[in-house]
């Protein structure tokens, strides 16, 4: 069921209808009581679009931070290692800001910088969360 779901939004990526799309499809994922196990696959459709706008914070990033303390910090943290991108870097920037452990999060997004395969304007961003 996810995969159908995750699939409804991945056609509509990047089009002018996403946002209406994403919308319906975590509906669909709440209606269904997917809970955390919708947190993974929702991370690795970000990933495969690493330059999208998923919303500010978007139906997703809503989605998944309820099960903040609840396990969803080692699955971003896992995503993030795996493949940065604009808005999973945001939303690490986002629990760092909250305070707690915000050296192990700065030291995640500083990590980023390093690696030669991420896109500039992610590294940008990267940057810009660090000087403030």
């Amino acid at each position: 069921m996810i995969e159908e779901l995750i699939r409804e939004m991945e056609e509509k990526i990047d089009g002018d209808d996403f946002e209406e799309a994403e919308e319906n499809c975590i509906y669909q994922i709440e209606k269904d009581n997917l809970g955390i196990s919708a947190v993974e696959p929702l991370l690795l459709l970000m990933e495969r679009h690493p330059l999208s706008d998923f919303g500010m914070p978007g139906a997703i990033v809503h989605y998944v931070e309820q099960f903040y303390k609840k396990g969803y910090e080692d699955l971003l943290i896992a995503s993030v290692t795996r493949r940065p991108t604009l808005h999973t870097v945001w939303m690490i920037n986002r629990i760092k800001n909250a305070g707690e452990n915000s050296e192990k999060y700065e030291k995640i997004l500083s990590d980023i910088l390093e690696k030669q395969e991420v896109e500039r304007e992610i590294k940008d961003s990267v940057k810009e969360f660090l000087t403030k």
